[in-house]
Order: C-alpha cells, then sequence, then structure tokens
C-alpha cells in the first residue's frame, strides 16, 4: 500500500512563530469570565522554554498567552459549519472556562488561499480547517505551522497513514480532524440464511462464488452493488492488484499506462459478470435503496448512508456490518482514495501556544465528540481510540469505516481532471467500449489534454 507524506517546503518552529498575527474579522463566538479554575498559563513550575513557546510538562500542554488565558483576547478559529463551531467552543471551554473562542465559518477549500491573504493582512484565523490536499499549499505559502510538542500524543492516536500525510521532515504541519471513506456494507441476516455465516468477504472471489448462486438478473437481485463508472469505487480493485495514483509524486504521471494497471482493469472488468449493467445505470438508487430493501447482501459506499441504513434495519429486522473492502485474491489489501480534513495552526498566529492548545483539543476524545455529535462526521483516530469518544463507543459501523482510512492511499493533490479522464477510462472499460489497452491510451492522452488546459 502506498502512503504518500505531505509536501511542501519545512518551516523551522522558532521562524513559524516569529510571523505576525490575526486581527478582529467579525465573529460568532463564547466569552466566559466566571472564576473558575485558572488555565495551565498560571502552572508554570514545570514549564520549559522551547522555540519561544513555553511547555508544561505536568499538564502535558502549552501555556497559553496571558492574554488568551485570562479571555482579555479571543482565540479566533475557522470551521465549515455552524454546528460544529458552536459545539467545539462549547466543549472546550469545559477545560478552559476563561478562554474566549470565537468562530467563522469558513469553507475548506477557500481556507488556504484566504489564510494567505487574510493571515498577512492580520484578519485571519488562529487555528483553521483545511483538506489535507491543500496542506502543501499552506506550508509553502506560511500559512501552516509546526504542531510541536504535541506530536508524540497525537502518534498515539491517530493513524499512521494519517500522521504521515500531514508531516514534513519529522514535523507534523496538521492535525487530523475527520475521515471519510467507502467500505463493504454487508447485511448480517441475508448472509447468514445463504451461507449459514454473517461473516463478509474478504476476497472478491468470495463474492463471486456467493453471486454465482444468488445473482438473478431477471429479478434485479444482484449480490453487490457499486457505482461500477467511477474511478473512486474502482480504485480498491487497481490499488489491490498493484497500481497507485502518482507513485512518484507527479502530477504529470498519473500512470495510466502502466502494467500494473492493465492487470488490474482486466480483472476489473470480469466483475461485470457478477454486477451485470451498464455504468449509466448503476445509480445511488440501485444500490443504497435496493441495499434497504433487505435483499442485496453487499454494497460498497459510504458513512453518508448510516442514518437511511440504520432505519431501514430496524424497519425491515436486519443487521448489518461495515468492514473493509475486498482485494483480489492474488493481490494486497484494498487501498481506497480517502478524504482527510485537518486543523491547522496559523503560522501567523500572535498565539501561537494557545493555539497548539486549541488545535490539539480538537484531536481529544471531548474534540471529537463534538464533531461526531454536530456533523455526524467520523474523527480521525485509530480504531481503539475512537471507541472511547462519547456517542461513538461500541459503534461497528464507524469502525469498519476507520478500518478502511487506514488502508488509504493519500495524494498529496488530486486535480479535477484526473476523475475527468479516470471516469471515462473505467466507462470505456466496465461497458466493453474499448479493449483495456485501447482505453489506457485514451486516458492517458485525455489526462495530458485537460492538464495543458488547465481544466
Amino acid at each position: 500500500m502506498k502512503k504518500i507524506g505531505a509536501i511542501g517546503v519545512a518551516m523551522s518552529l522558532v521562524s513559524m512563530l516569529a510571523v505576525s498575527g490575526c486581527g478582529n474579522d467579525t465573529s460568532n463566538g463564547t466569552n466566559n469570565t466566571n472564576d473558575a479554575a485558572p488555565s495551565s498559563t498560571t502552572s508554570q513550575v514545570n514549564a520549559e522554554e522551547e522555540g519561544g513557546l513555553q511547555w508544561d510538562a505536568a499538564a502535558n500542554d502549552y501555556v497559553m498567552e496571558p492574554e488568551i488565558a485570562s479571555g482579555e483576547q479571543p482565540l479566533k478559529i475557522w470551521v465549515e459549519t455552524e454546528a460544529y463551531g458552536k459545539a467545539l467552543v462549547e466543549a472546550f471551554k469545559v477545560k478552559h472556562p476563561q478562554v474566549n473562542v470565537e468562530y467563522e465559518v469558513v469553507a475548506k477549500v477557500e481556507s488556504v488561499e484566504r489564510m494567505s491573504l487574510d493571515g498577512e493582512a492580520g484578519k485571519g484565523a488562529d487555528v483553521f480547517m483545511a483538506n489535507y490536499d491543500k496542506l502543501a499549499q499552506a506550508i509553502d505559502n506560511a500559512t501552516a505551522a509546526p504542531i510541536g510538542q504535541y506530536e508524540q500524543s497525537l502518534k498515539e492516536r491517530v493513524p499512521d497513514t494519517f500522521i504521515e500525510v500531514v508531516s514534513k521532515d519529522d514535523q507534523m504541519y496538521g492535525v487530523p480532524i475527520s475521515t471519510e471513506s467507502i467500505a463493504l456494507f454487508y447485511n448480517k441476516t441475508l448472509l447468514k440464511e445463504l451461507t449459514g455465516s454473517d461473516k463478509p468477504a474478504s476476497t472478491w472471489e468470495e463474492v463471486v462464488a456467493l453471486a454465482d448462486q444468488y445473482n438473478d438478473s431477471s429479478a434485479n437481485r444482484w449480490t453487490i452493488r457499486f457505482l461500477a463508472g467511477q474511478l473512486y469505487y474502482a480504485y480498491p480493485v487497481l490499488s489491490s492488484l498493484g497500481w497507485h495514483l502518482y507513485e512518484d509524486n507527479d502530477l504529470d504521471k498519473p500512470n495510466f499506462n502502466s502494467e500494473s494497471l492493465t492487470k488490474g482493469l482486466e480483472y476489473y472488468k470480469s466483475l461485470r459478470s457478477i454486477w451485470d449493467v451498464n455504468s449509466a445505470d448503476a445509480t445511488w438508487d440501485s444500490i443504497e435503496n435496493e441495499f434497504v430493501k433487505g435483499q442485496t447482501p453487499y454494497v460498497i459506499t459510504g458513512p453518508w448512508v448510516f442514518k437511511d441504513f440504520d432505519k431501514a434495519a430496524a424497519d425491515k429486522k436486519f443487521e448489518y456490518g461495515v468492514t473493509v473492502l475486498p482485494k483480489a485474491a492474488s493481490g494486497d489489501a484494498a487501498a481506497s482514495l480517502t478524504g482527510i480534513s485537518v486543523a491547522v495552526v496559523s503560522g501567523y498566529s500572535k498565539y501561537p501556544a494557545a493555539a497548539r492548545v486549541f488545535a490539539n483539543f480538537i484531536a481529544s476524545d471531548e474534540g471529537a465528540a463534538a464533531l461526531y455529535q454536530s456533523t455526524g462526521a467520523i474523527p480521525a483516530l485509530k480504531s481503539d481510540q475512537i471507541q472511547g469518544v462519547e456517542g461513538i463507543n461500541g459503534n461497528e459501523h464507524i469502525a469498519g469505516i476507520i478500518a478502511q482510512s487506514e488502508n488509504a492511499d493519500l495524494t498529496p493533490q488530486i486535480p479535477e481532471y484526473l476523475y475527468t479522464s479516470g471516469n471515462a477510462l473505467i466507462v470505456n472499460v466496465w461497458d466493453n467500449l474499448m479493449t483495456v489497452s485501447e482505453a489506457q491510451q485514451k486516458a492517458e492522452q485525455e489526462y495530458a489534454n485537460l492538464k495543458a488546459l488547465g481544466q
């Protein structure tokens, strides 16, 4: 499995702390000035100097700047939703009641570009959220600062795959916050009826064996359903057989002409025998709406279906599970293209210690609970660590998504034209419009053309 680390120009901790900070843009927030116990700022007996910051070894925290710890000045954060902002601020206030945190809703896809302007102008956030594949840009334009001494504790809580993608030159520049991946959803009750066991298949060969008995195209009965015409869904099959995107971190080389992709596409094409529909007919309705009827053993989808599947399972009296995607029997574990949101400490923050305290808090049990309870998003924690999060404890469905996320291929950047040419490649193979070789050649040329046009 390929795991690609974050890219960009590394900056030393000292230089990142020296830059100037945030201004006073209008935000939502909270200001609690009651006489609760003081924050760790006043507990400096065990504090050590590190890069201009004070680290309290006893508290295992940075010592926040006095004006932040007292509530005199606000700590500013950018989040993507109002609900998450409120939940996160309230959770942080429980631990640090005197700290005034203000949040502003800023889309993750816009945050890095906006910080490069607002941060320099003194109007940015101290901590902002971004997609992991934007982190390289944040490092390059000096808007991302190293996490510092929280690295070790974060490595104990966050999957290695995620740590690697936010690291550069042995320093972490982001805190993985949430993850999203497709996985294998399976009807335990139906499988038990069909096979005598509710254990899911681990290989495609096992799925094929069941399909030989269960499939009935005239009755629209299929053993497995998935979006067959999309690279995102085909990728786990292709990666299992050795093909990975941008293995050299070179966006000029998607590797559409590689022999490993040829092998993977031939195998993928053979799966048409068990899900024999044209790609245009493999729609959300034909996949998820059929699974909720209780007559489809397997579907490949993502955590956005939990609410609908939970209701259907209760109504139709079946139990379902979530697990890692099947691999080819002769291949490796199936890697998926996983999305990760990260919290970034601004290199422009006037309060680098407090900003790091807050960023680290987001990955705590309390911060993760605020995320899950407000948005339903899955915290980017290890399978064993996520079980300590309120509302998630014992949730096997989320554990299944996390398990697949840990098999992720994380690329530094996926341009939109990759999916344009990649989806066309998959459709041409699945619908038998071209030979595998012809489809690969066409995809390679189309990718080059679209890249040249910047599309």
